[in-house]
Parts: C-alpha cells; structure tokens; sequence
C-alpha cells in the first residue's frame, strides 16, 4: 500500500470507538508498536495519550467528517452499538449500519478492519469457520451481517478486512454484562456460606478470548500484506462452559459453593454452543492467543471496584 512505511509497518491509523471497552485496549497496543493513532469520537473530551490525535466528529452526520482525511494507511472500525441484549428494535441496527456505510464513503485508498461479530453464524454443534452458513438469530447479528454485506461493494476501492471476533473477558468490560457483574456478585458473598450460585441463563459453552488479545489480533489482520482470504475469526478455539467460568472465578476468590441455572434465554442471540475455529487466523498472520481463562478473570477481579 502507498501508505505503507518503508519497514512494510502500517504508518497512521484511524480508530473509530476509541473511548470504548476494546479502543482503549486497542489504542495501547497501536501506540506500543510505534503508530500514530487518531482517535475518531463525537466528544473533544475524549481522554487521549501521547501519540493520539482526537479528531470530534459523528458518524450519523458526513458532513462531520469533511475536514478529516481521506486516505489513511489502516482505519479500525470499532463505533456503534454492541450489547445484543439491548437490540429490542431495528433503531440500534440502522445506526450501526448507517454510520458504517458514512465511514466508508468518505474513505478512498485505505486499508480498513470493519469489526464484525460470531453472532452471524447459523446455530451449530461444532466450531464455527469463516465459510461455514451464516445466519443470525438476533438483531445484533443480524446488523454485524448487513455490515460483511455492505464491505463487498467497497472492496476495490478499498482493502477491507472483517473480522468476526467471540466473547471478550478483560478489564473494562461493561458492568451490566452477565460476567463483570457475576465477579462483583461473587466478590461479595460472605466466606463460609454454602448457598447455592444461582445464573440467571443458561449454562451455554462459548469461546472467551482476552481483550489483549482481541486487540493483537485486530492489528495482526490490519498487518497482513495481501492476505488470500479478507475475514477472519477471532477466538481460541477453546469451549468454557458459564460453570466453568464461575468455578474458576469462585477459585480465584476461595469459594466453594453450587451453581444452579434457570435455563432461560438472556438475549435472542442465545445459543447453547459458540466457539470458533482460529486456523485460518494463525496460517495467515502467525496470530495465537496467548490469555487463558484464568489470566482474563485474574486480571478483571484485580481491577475490580466494589
């Protein structure tokens, strides 16, 4: 790519979503490897370090946009919404969508890493592939499928990436979500209590991955030269069970107590089994995750605040 510097690394980077859970982890990895980062966010106020540009502008509205570059040698595209319980109605899927296609609109000559997510994938009993069906069961990903769709009448134009990323652990990770809140939840229980652990959904098998390495990846895909193949899951391959989770979490707090489940539904997104198959990640950028189950849930209860 022109933009390329000439050690072949990627030279100014384009990060939309900065200020969210996965930017901030992103922003930190971009700037440990020597890149410059402008930080795309609707409010000034946004915190920035050193090496990170704000630019304020909103995705809703191009004309926003115009004083902003147009060609840039990588854009991660991480802005919009991404709790699928809150996805009750087809507003958050419109936003999602309309704020990508201004994005790319403006673009021109640019290397571009849309984030898309596994819960595009139809329901199966096996680790999902990138060329396995697709058909999502909420309207989350039934939004993340509008946005795979839309990338393939800017490739050419642009060299747009996907990437389909699972279930993220780490710290900062929205508190409402079912696993900060289960760490606070048992962070309180008084030691010596045998009460039963009660989980509200159900025991279901998904593939957590660390934030860290979420945002290794994301670089990593935005790093790959000419790759053969543009979308990529991001995931370890490993299934843990939501016992397993608070087990291992119960552990780390030294408690001994039974885990009951009701069995339920928490979003239309639910599904028994989701894990995915990293393969085709590895073959073509030498990406693995390094973080275990242990690491990230270590890691959330040490910045845990009561």
């Amino acid at each position: 790519m022109k933009a390329e510097t000439r050690s072949g690394r990627l030279g100014s980077i384009l990060l939309t979503g900065g200020s969210g859970f996965v930017g901030r982890h992103l922003t930190r990895c971009l700037l440990e490897r020597g890149y410059e980062v402008t930080a795309l966010d609707q409010n000034l106020g946004t915190d920035s370090s050193e090496g990170v540009t704000v630019f304020q502008a909103d995705l809703r509205d191009p004309r926003s946009l115009l004083g902003l570059p147009r060609a840039w040698a990588g854009v991660i595209h991480l802005a919009g919404a991404s709790v699928p319980s809150l996805f009750n109605n087809a507003g958050p899927v419109v936003q999602n969508l309309e704020i990508t296609l201004n994005l790319l609109d403006h673009l021109r000559d640019s290397r571009v890493l849309l984030v898309s997510s596994c819960h595009v994938y139809a329901p199966s009993s096996a680790r999902r592939k990138e060329s396995d069906p697709i058909l999502p069961q909420g309207l989350y990903g039934l939004s993340k499928q509008l946005i795979e769709q839309v990338a393939t009448h800017y490739q050419g134009p642009l060299d747009v990436r996907i990437a389909r990323p699972f279930n993220h652990l780490g710290p900062g990770l929205r508190p409402e979500l079912m696993i900060p809140s289960l760490l606070r939840r048992l962070s309180a229980l008084a030691p010596g209590d045998d009460a039963p652990v009660l989980m509200e959904g159900l025991n279901s098998t998904r593939d957590f991955i660390d934030v860290r390495d979420v945002a290794s990846a994301y670089v990593a895909i935005l790093e790959a030269g000419s790759p053969r193949e543009r979308t990529f899951n991001v995931c370890t391959g490993v299934g843990h069970t939501v016992e397993d989770v608070v087990a291992t979490a119960m552990g780390l707090l030294g408690h001994r107590r039974p885990i009951q489940f009701k069995d339920r539904l928490i979003s239309p997104d639910d599904t028994p089994y989701l894990v995915g198959d990293p393969s085709r990640m590895s073959e073509a950028t030498g990406w693995i995750a390094r973080h275990s189950l242990l690491d990230s849930l270590r890691s959330m209860l040490q910045s845990l605040v009561l």
